[in-house]
Parts: C-alpha cells; structure tokens; sequence
C-alpha cells in the first residue's frame, strides 16, 4: 500500500510560528494541524475563483 501522505517542510519566522502554536493551543490542535486547515481553505478558495 502506497503513503497516502507526505511532509512538506516551509520556514517561518519565530513570531509567526509563535502566533500559530497560540492559535493552535486555542483550538486544541497541533501546529501541522492548523496549517493543514489554512492551507486547505486558502486552496478551496482559490479553487472556487477559478470556476466562477
């Protein structure tokens, strides 16, 4: 069975990773799991610009 998922590495600076463990705490989720969720919004956004 193949990986259904991979690691993507990006770099941030310290202040932005600080703001996204804050918001994470928060929410309760993991750091990757908030990026995950920005990220697939931001994509599905855009997604829906190209249709229209």
């Amino acid at each position: 069975m193949g990986k259904t998922e991979t690691q993507v590495a990006i770099r941030v600076t310290n202040d932005f990773k600080e703001r996204l463990e804050i918001q994470a705490q928060k929410e309760r989720r993991s750091v990757a799991s908030m990026v995950r969720i920005v990220m697939e919004d931001y994509l599905a956004e855009k997604e829906n610009e190209s249709k229209a």
